[in-house]
């Protein structure tokens, strides 16, 4: 029996998080991240790639951020987690990228081998879209037993 006196639910969660460029606060999506690895099922060491790219995406998004003129950026960060995977959603929330910054905000992460290799060491699907002028990252870690064919 639990301590709580109201079951906790067990159904697919969404947290959403605005966060500012601040490394205390930027721990708060760990946290979170590890609690939704948590609940999709992922093992210890796939909770720990999906909040060490999580972060990376976060470190990316900020830079972009600041790259584009914003001094005080902030993250619009969504987690959610499902049954078999936990997907995370990494956007500027501080205003559109300009136009001519995004076909450049688009290929930067491609055209730097370690960033793609560490993001595609740690998780299992990675997409970068620009959405209403916002850059957006968007991770999915499959737990073991739910990972698509190639990707064991």
């Amino acid at each position: 029996m639990s301590a709580w006196p109201i079951p906790m639910p067990a159904d697919p969660s969404r947290v959403e998080l605005l966060v500012p460029a601040d490394d205390r606060l930027t721990a708060a999506v760990d946290v979170v991240v590890a609690n939704a690895g948590e609940r999709a099922g992922l093992s210890l060491q796939e909770q720990k790639d999906l909040i060490r790219a999580t972060a990376e995406a976060c470190d990316e998004t900020f830079s972009l951020s600041r790259r584009n003129g914003r001094s005080d950026p902030r993250l619009h960060v969504v987690v959610s987690d499902f049954p078999n995977r936990v997907e995370v959603s990494v956007e500027q929330s501080d205003g559109p990228v300009p136009p001519s910054a995004q076909a450049a905000s688009l290929s930067a992460p491609e055209r730097d081998p370690l960033t793609a290799a560490l993001y595609h060491i740690n998780v299992d699907r990675l997409h970068h879209e620009i959405h209403d002028g916002r850059f957006r990252t968007t991770l999915v870690k499959y737990h073991a037993a739910a990972k698509p064919q190639g990707k064991r």
